[in-house]
């Protein structure tokens, strides 16, 4: 069984729906701290396992929308069938459907919690809840969680010391040297086909980096070509943007200032224009004085006897007087012409001043725009922004670039690309040719412990007891002291998948030994599950050192490889998927990417869901969802 879908909404750390598509292989779940990988853990361990119970679903209850909290799983059945089940926590319902092709809808199964809960049993194996969580669930607290659930496990079949043959048949002899060169050979068939996959996920990762980097010369070079089509603005200033707004609020006020003024000088146009020019010479009361004065003078010399003569004088003084009223009227008249004429002729000499400063005020902003090709200041400023930005991008795109390189050229990447390939087909050959001993090793490994246990040859001596003793059924109680790290995870495994113990330490040490010595760089190349109570690891002495002796680190490590060993052992029986919740946060960076590439060749044999908060463990052939 594999897990499709995880959805959630109103669950406790989600205010908003949350929806998580899985890979049937390993699945890498990027979250921070606080993001929901533990809860995501949770939720899907409550759909696998329905339980009614408030004191399982309260939990997951969001205080948010405390009213409207559920979530949904979509799992995949080993016969192919698609299954969902929907919890609403908020409301305490239920309900199971199964996929029907043929409508393309989900069709309702069951709707009790008793109901529902028996199917799920027969997807997870008949197993508990508990008993899932010490299996298939491996935490960043993995050892403590381990030692604090032992209380679940308290019985385990224990090793019973009874005689055996000391002397083998011939017979015996041969069928065990028989077994072991069939062990041999298909353990050496497990490593070609291990070797052969781990060399394709690294041709796909390079594969993957080539293309990036493709994508990423194409970006270069697009930007580049932008970058180079507004290379005029490479002169501009840093605070352009500061001096258009500075420049245009100038322009404007000058603007709004020649407005005013043309306003001004067309009211003054305006009133000229009916102010005509006053000509003296047709004014009524010069004309009336000239011809008073005119006739006075005619009169007096000519026609004015002496008793008139005294009107003479009369007559000159009011021609005078008529005159000079006209020409006073006259005067004044061209005199405000000419005050409003000066007026206009000051008005637009101000306003040829204004207008003069718009080239000399912009004359920088100018400038700009002559040297970008632009025609108006707001195509200045965008041309400027363009330039900024394709600038940003071209900087990110060089370091995109030199973070895919990481220190290589490409020309090194190919190279290293066409040796992988031709790896990868010396590889296939290999594998090809030792294929016919590809075979189950479980069956194989329980006849030679069988026989081992009759002869009293077994060169792996006993995992949980001293050499010479036979494996019986004895079933006690287990103490605290007894069952240690580990031995409560084998037991359950060994009564679920119904595998002998002796077989299932087996095989979950070879994988562990393989894994653990890799990522250790081989410092430690033998290890055991539990010989005394807790696992321990040889050196390359030979040295034993009990697993009180390692650091936290190593300890946390040795016991991620016992599980993920447990979980290759049981993959051929039982394919359920693997979680884990930032397990490797405590590690150093390297054993952190080595831990990593064990479960990506975990993912092989079944579903890895792995969620962490270090992007940098993610691989490029990574499945990547993101919890925001």
């Amino acid at each position: 069984m594999f897990i499709v879908e995880l959805v959630m909404q109103g669950v406790r750390g989600f205010r908003e729906l949350a929806r998580l598509r899985f890979q049937p292989r390993f699945n890498f779940v990027l979250a921070g701290n606080e993001k929901g990988k533990t809860t995501s853990i949770d939720v899907i361990k409550r759909l696998l396992f329905p339980d009614a119970g408030r004191e399982l679903i309260g939990p997951l209850v969001s205080f948010y929308t405390p009213d409207a909290s559920r979530a949904a799983l979509v799992a995949a059945a080993d016969d192919g069938a698609y299954y969902r089940i929907i919890q609403d926590f908020s409301k305490t319902g239920v309900n199971l459907s199964k996929y029907d092709a043929a409508s393309k809808q989900f069709v309702l199964l069951r709707r009790e919690w008793e109901d529902t809960a028996q199917f799920m049993s027969g997807l997870t194996a008949g197993m508990t809840e508990e008993e899932f969580s010490r299996l298939f669930i491996f935490r960043h607290d993995g050892i403590e969680a381990g030692r604090s659930g032992q209380a679940s496990a308290p019985f385990v079949s224990i090793p019973k010391a009874v005689p055996v043959s000391k002397e083998a048949s011939a017979p015996q002899k041969a069928r065990l040297a028989e077994l072991r060169e069939q062990l041999r050979k298909a353990e050496e068939t497990a490593d070609v086909e291990y070797r052969l996959e781990s060399a394709k996920i690294k041709l796909s990762e390079i594969a993957k980096r080539l293309e990036s980097i493709e994508e990423n010369e194409n970006r270069f070079a697009h930007l580049r070509a932008e970058v180079e089509a507004l290379k005029g603005c490479e002169t501009l200033p840093d605070n352009l943007a500061e001096l258009l707004d500075a420049h245009e609020q100038v322009q404007s006020e000058k603007m709004m200032k020649c407005d005013d003024l043309r306003r001004d000088i067309d009211g003054l146009n305006a009133q000229l224009a009916g102010m005509p020019k006053a000509d003296l010479m047709k004014d009524p009361l010069f004309i009336i004085g000239v011809i008073l004065g005119a006739i006075s003078v005619i009169a007096g010399l000519f026609i004015l006897t002496g008793e008139y003569a005294d009107y003479f004088p009369i007559g000159v003084l009011v021609a005078i007087a008529l005159a000079s009223a006209g020409w006073y009227r006259s005067s004044k008249k061209n005199a405000q012409r000419r005050m409003v004429a000066k007026n206009i002729e000051e008005l637009e000499a101000e306003l040829a001043e204004v207008e003069k400063g718009f080239g000399e005020g912009g004359a920088g902003i100018m400038a700009y725009m002559q040297a970008t090709g632009s025609t108006t200041t707001a195509e200045l400023r965008e041309k400027a922004d363009n330039y900024h930005h394709f600038r940003s991008l071209l900087r990110e795109a060089d370091e995109d670039m030199r973070r895919l390189l990481a220190g290589e050229t490409v020309e090194e990447l190919r190279a290293e690309y066409a040796r992988q390939q031709q790896e990868i087909i010396e590889l296939e050959r290999a594998a090809s040719a030792v294929a016919e001993y590809a075979v189950d090793t479980y069956s194989i490994r329980q006849e030679i412990e069988r026989l081992e246990s009759e002869t009293g040859e077994s060169p792996w001596g006993d995992p949980l007891g001293g050499p010479g003793h036979d494996f019986g059924s004895l079933t006690a109680p287990m103490t605290h002291a007894q069952e240690g790290v580990f031995l409560a995870e084998l037991e359950i495994a060994s009564r679920i998948a119904g595998i002998e113990m002796e077989t299932l330490i087996a095989a979950v040490v070879a994988a562990a030994q393989r894994n653990f010595a890799g990522i250790t760089g081989g410092r430690y190349p033998r290890l055991e599950a539990g010989h005394d109570g807790d696992p321990a690891v040889y050196d390359t002495d030979d040295r034993r050192i009990p697993f009180s002796d390692l650091s936290h680190g190593t300890r946390l490590l040795l016991y991620f490889c016992l599980r993920a060993g447990l979980v290759e052992a049981l993959a051929g029986k039982l394919r359920l998927p693997f979680l884990l919740d930032d397990p490797f946060a405590g590690l150093d960076p390297a054993r952190q990417a080595a831990a990593c590439q064990v479960l990506r060749q975990l993912s092989t044999k079944t579903q890895v869901i792995l969620f962490a908060a270090n992007p940098a463990l993610r691989a490029g052939g990574d499945a990547l969802i993101e919890l925001k």
